[in-house]
């Protein structure tokens, strides 16, 4: 009889505690309603009152029905609550929204918390942060309720950040598919003046006006209406390193093996041929990817001839997230030594990198008549900052792992490539002229730290291990290697 008492007791406590929860959630639910609606003005320790009351409801049972409604009711009071001044109200939406995807994962709000998540960097002037959330979105959540204004979104980052080529796509693609009116009608007026005026577009940060983020729910469930809206920020846009989030984004790799076929690329001595070593590096490469779970695509895995200009295609055809061209070097001096990682620019580095993009570029496929898509090709993608990121940490990878003489990063006019939407470098892995370093570069040892090496690269740059700091080799005969000696 006492063990039938207890448990009834048990179950009428969970029953009040049940009815409790619901009763705050409703009331609180609806203050915030008439706060968001305009019926009532808040202040933000109005606001900070009612997040704590969703917080109750979560306390009270933290896997309830009621638990990822209330948490993205804070999220949105806090994003709210940044028009009342609350200095703190930025940061804490950004951790209320990450705390609901890490918490309740399988939510119905993932999508907007990640839509939130966007809004919320973009004030506080992380772009990157922002296009990185957007970009998970756009991805993962396609067709949901917030698709279409987290590409909206995603293209006035892109539009602020010089990605200009990538905002049209975008622009038009809401255009001529999103069945939200107000959506069209904003993509028509912001892609007109891309149209008109190419290349030349610089806006200031700007933010989407407010939007209708909770809908109603049913009677057992009133929800708020709206989220939040972002005041303007005078805050300076800084780009930052790319986050560890990125990597969601980030899964397919295209590898180039350079030259092939009837192009040998670089010669060294004896049947030394460039297409030989770098098809073999490349082939490492993408087995070392595959195992880190990307998926890894290769413009040749055999010794053909393919056209520069159908390299990039071959990219843009599979949606790569990254493009990759592996190359070795040549030079009529034979001590010239060392790993070079370039990426792409309006103008290049010096004479050498002139050179070597000439001798890169031969039969490249172009006509003269297409000298103004090369140009256009060039000056979109040069504004990218991401290529140098992973140029930098894909060289400082290299030069770390082999020991080779570092010949820095730098910039040139590779026709290869051109025409990405993704970052993209080349990379010269070695001197096949060299003797010494000619024959270290056809070693399957030496191949695979090259590499393991480029992978850690693009794992860096991806975010998903903590950068090394660098520390140059004290090797006396790279110390008195020269500048003069490498051209």
């Amino acid at each position: 009889m006492k063990i039938w008492c207890s448990c009834l007791l048990i179950l009428s406590l969970m029953v009040l505690s049940g009815c409790v929860s619901m009763s705050g959630y409703r009331e609180a639910s609806l203050r915030h309603q008439a706060y968001t609606s305009g019926q009532r003005h808040a202040t933000a320790a109005e606001w900070r009152a009612l997040i704590s009351e969703f917080q109750d409801v979560i306390d009270a049972d933290t896997q309830g029905p009621l638990a990822d409604d209330a948490q993205y009711a804070i999220a949105s009071s806090w994003m709210w609550s940044i028009k009342t001044g609350d200095t703190e109200a930025p940061q804490q939406a950004i951790e209320a929204f990450q705390k609901l995807v890490r918490s309740y994962p399988h939510s119905r709000y993932v999508p907007r918390a990640h839509y939130g998540l966007g809004r919320c960097y973009a004030y506080i002037g992380d772009d990157y942060q922002a296009i990185t959330q957007y970009q998970i979105v756009e991805s993962r959540y396609a067709g949901s309720e917030v698709s279409d204004r987290a590409q909206l979104e995603l293209a006035r980052v892109y539009v602020r950040q010089g990605y200009l080529t990538r905002a049209e796509t975008l622009y038009a693609n809401l255009i001529e598919s999103s069945a939200d009116r107000t959506i069209v009608v904003a993509a028509t007026q912001e892609l007109r003046p891309l149209q008109t005026q190419p290349f030349k577009i610089q806006r200031k940060p700007r933010v989407s006006t407010p939007e209708r983020e909770v809908h109603a729910q049913t009677q057992s469930k009133p929800q708020p209406e709206r989220a939040a809206p972002i005041p303007e920020t005078k805050k300076p846009l800084v780009p930052e390193a790319l986050t560890r989030e990125f990597g969601l984004t980030a899964k397919t790799i295209v590898i180039d093996p350079g030259h092939g076929g009837k192009d040998p690329g670089a010669l060294g001595r004896g049947a030394l041929k460039e297409k030989y070593i770098v098809l073999s590096i490349s082939e490492k490469l993408r087995e070392v990817l595959t195992r880190k779970g990307y998926t890894v695509l290769m413009t040749r895995d055999t010794n053909r001839y393919i056209p520069l200009k159908e390299r990039t295609a071959f990219a843009t055809q599979h949606k790569a997230d990254l493009f990759l061209s592996i190359h070795a070097n040549g030079s009529e001096n034979s001590k010239a030594e060392g790993i070079e990682t370039y990426y792409l620019s309006v103008t290049n580095t010096d004479k050498a990198a002139e050179d070597i993009a000439a001798r890169e570029n031969a039969d490249s496929g172009y006509s003269i008549q297409e000298l103004e898509t090369l140009l256009k090709g060039i000056i979109q993608e040069s504004k990218s900052e991401d290529s140098k990121r992973l140029a930098r940490h894909i060289q400082q990878a290299l030069v770390q792992a082999t020991g080779a003489v570092d010949r820095g990063v730098k910039h040139a006019r590779f026709v290869v490539l051109i025409g990405t939407n993704v970052p993209a470098i080349l990379i010269e892995t070695g001197f096949v002229s060299n003797p010494a370093e000619g024959r270290k570069l056809t070693t399957s040892a030496y191949q695979h730290k090259i590499a393991t090496a480029i992978a850690q690269g693009i794992e860096t740059f991806l975010g998903k291990t903590e950068e090394t700091p660098f520390v140059k080799s004290a090797n006396p005969k790279l110390a008195a290697t020269s500048a003069e000696e490498n051209r």
